[in-house]
């Protein structure tokens, strides 16, 4: 059995706790004091109470006798407010107070922020005192009773506090919102929205709101807070993983952050719908090995401002995760816990080093900008120098360029040239046995001249070859199928391996010319059959992506040299020096493929293959592209 409290002048403050016998009513089944005066084996000396889900009542009762001259004491709760209170004397008929959530804040009896009740003993007089409340996400309330004395001088620190607290978070809210005016950015705006959010819950715990916003509103402020509560962790996280740039630093902490976004944003709705925030409490009891390994990987890290936002997140660990919420709200391992100082004291360290460490991260990366301004600088020097080392060098490597066009070009027109005189020196000189085969042959010589001459003004021309180009709308599948199907006839598969690899996005289509881009991936098997070896290998690939259709074409031959890939798709160029014409060929083939291909306004490049030979790739524009119903 607890003792009774016996009020002496050399005490002015007593703690409940210690002289009380409680009821901690789970199912709400004691609803007054009259069913409960001969249950009075139900009341007990206080232990720690269980967690739960929904809100429960609780009940004290506590034998009190005056030994001084004061008849006026006051009972505060440590809370600015209860959803339920109701307090008798077992002497008199009737409740002394009676508040629930719907209570105006004009229906207590003593106007101030924080929640006083004043009750009446006359001296030398014994009273017995029952008291039925219920606290806010179940917290264990600090009851006490103060002297007249006391309770001004505690009412006054206590507005004082909160009133320095409010004004420090104000200034650095007005901090952040400055910064934030200068660096628009989204860790900056996560910040500034959750220090606002933080002001509100110290205005809350002190009272301010209930008193001075909507004080003819009782159930809103319940509602008020449950809100504050349920989307000050979801802030947190955001602002977390936005100033240490998870995704990039750490993308499986971030996909765990992630994870605890969705978690407590589910919890948002169900913590509205039960009227308690007991799942969230239990999701920021969970949290709390994912923060402090944050805080350990963050003394890993050597940027400025890391550790100190460190040493923020673990005050914020230590303070409002294990002391306020796993101690007191949901485990209730410290039962004499004042729990809305101790968070808004630990939130207010928080927010300041953040502060902190936000300011020292911006200071340095002024000085990364300054720093690399001079880089800069210094490289702009070095550049001006190399761009006029490289204009030489192009100068003549363009001179280099030309001196080999012009070589190539005589060679190609000298061989048929010379077949040609000898015919007509044949001709003659009468010494040829068939007169009308020598013409033949002088005649299709000056069709092949004149067709490298065309072919040669084509590709050498400026113009875009877009408008002489059949170019219409094309399903791919069916123009996919006609190339598989015209490749294979080509390739001899008893000696070549051939396969297709097609990766289609549905039933689209894309505009072109399909003879023209047919004769590119001709030119291109034609290539890697003339170059690849007698059992090449050759991969045609068809990839569909949200832009362009890409074309592959892949082959595991002998690879190219860089130089010679530069040089691919130029016009008379030929991977062997010598010219040797037993390949065939006159170097224009994939000078004419580029040509189309630019007339596609599409690209074309070449790469070695993983296949061992040579990769030739283009690309075409999507932009007519539509979707067949």
């Amino acid at each position: 059995m607890a003792d009774a409290l016996e009020l002496s002048p050399s005490q002015s403050e007593y703690e409940l706790k210690k002289y009380g016998l409680f009821f901690h009513d789970y199912n709400k089944q004691i609803r007054s004091v009259e069913q409960l005066q001969p249950l009075s084996h139900l009341l007990k000396p206080y232990e720690i109470q269980k967690p739960n889900p929904k809100g429960y009542w609780k009940w004290a009762k506590v034998d009190i006798t005056n030994h001084t001259q004061e008849p006026t004491w006051y009972v505060s709760f440590g809370f600015a407010r209860l959803p339920v209170l109701e307090m008798y004397w077992q002497s008199q008929n009737g409740e002394i107070i009676s508040l629930n959530e719907s209570s105006k804040f004009t229906d207590r009896p003593f106007k101030h922020p924080q929640l006083y009740i004043p009750i009446e003993i006359s001296p030398k007089q014994s009273k017995t005192l029952y008291i039925k409340y219920q606290t806010f996400a179940n917290a264990p309330a600090n009851i006490r009773i103060h002297s007249p004395k006391n309770f001004i001088q505690t009412m006054q620190m206590s507005v004082l506090n909160n009133a320095i607290i409010v004004g420090i978070v104000l200034a650095i809210l007005l901090i952040v919102i400055v910064n934030l005016f200068f660096n628009r950015n989204l860790t900056n705006v996560f910040y500034a929205i959750w220090t606002s959010m933080f002001l509100f819950i110290v205005i809350d715990m002190a009272g301010f709101t209930y008193q001075y916003f909507w004080p003819e509103v009782g159930q809103f402020s319940n509602m008020f807070s449950i809100v504050l509560m349920v989307l000050v962790p979801i802030l947190h996280i955001l602002f977390v993983r936005s100033f240490l740039q998870l995704k990039y630093h750490h993308p499986t902490l971030d996909k765990i952050y992630i994870g605890s976004l969705l978690i407590y944003c589910a919890l948002v709705p169900v913590a509205l719908w039960l009227q308690s925030v007991f799942y969230n409490l239990l999701a920021s009891s969970l949290i709390i090995p994912v923060f402090l390994y944050t805080c350990y990987w963050c003394m890993k890290q050597h940027a400025p401002g890391i550790k100190i936002f460190a040493v923020s997140l673990f005050n914020h660990v230590l303070f409002v995760n294990i002391l306020a919420i796993l101690g007191a709200s949901f485990g209730n391992i410290f039962a004499n816990f004042d729990i809305s100082t101790y968070i808004k004291v630990g939130y207010l360290i928080e927010v300041c080093l953040f502060t902190v460490a936000m300011a020292v991260q911006h200071k340095s990366v002024q000085y990364q900008l300054v720093y690399h301004l001079q880089k800069q600088v210094s490289s702009l020097n070095e550049t001006v120098l190399q761009e006029q080392q490289v204009s030489l060098q192009n100068s003549e490597q363009s001179k280099k360029n030309e001196l080999r066009l012009f070589t190539d070009l005589s060679h190609e027109l000298r061989t048929p040239l010379t077949v040609m005189k000898i015919q007509v020196e044949s001709l003659q000189h009468n010494i040829v046995d068939n007169v009308h085969e020598s013409y033949k042959k002088l005649h299709d010589k000056i069709d092949e001249l004149n067709e490298f001459i065309n072919t040669l003004m084509l590709v050498s021309d400026s113009k875009d070859l877009h408008y002489g180009l059949n170019i219409e709308p094309i399903q791919l599948e069916p123009f996919i199928q006609q190339v598989t199907d015209s490749c294979s006839r080509t390739i001899d598969s008893h000696h070549h391996c051939f396969s297709v690899h097609s990766e289609l996005n549905g039933h689209s289509t894309i505009s072109m010319d399909t003879k023209a881009i047919k004769q590119v991936i001709d030119e291109a098997i034609a290539n890697a059959l003339k170059f690849g070896g007698s059992s090449v290998q050759i991969q045609l690939s068809f990839i569909e992506t949200e832009k362009n259709l890409i074309v592959r074409i892949e082959n595991s031959g002998e690879p190219l040299t860089f130089d010679a890939h530069q040089l691919l798709f130029e016009p008379l160029f030929r991977q062997e020096p010598s010219r040797n014409s037993t390949l065939g060929g006159k170097g224009m083939g994939l000078a004419i493929c580029k040509k189309l291909i630019d007339a596609h306004h599409g690209e074309i490049t070449s790469y070695n293959s993983a296949l061992g030979g040579v990769t030739i790739e283009f690309k075409l524009p999507k932009s007519f592209a539509y979707e067949f119903a």
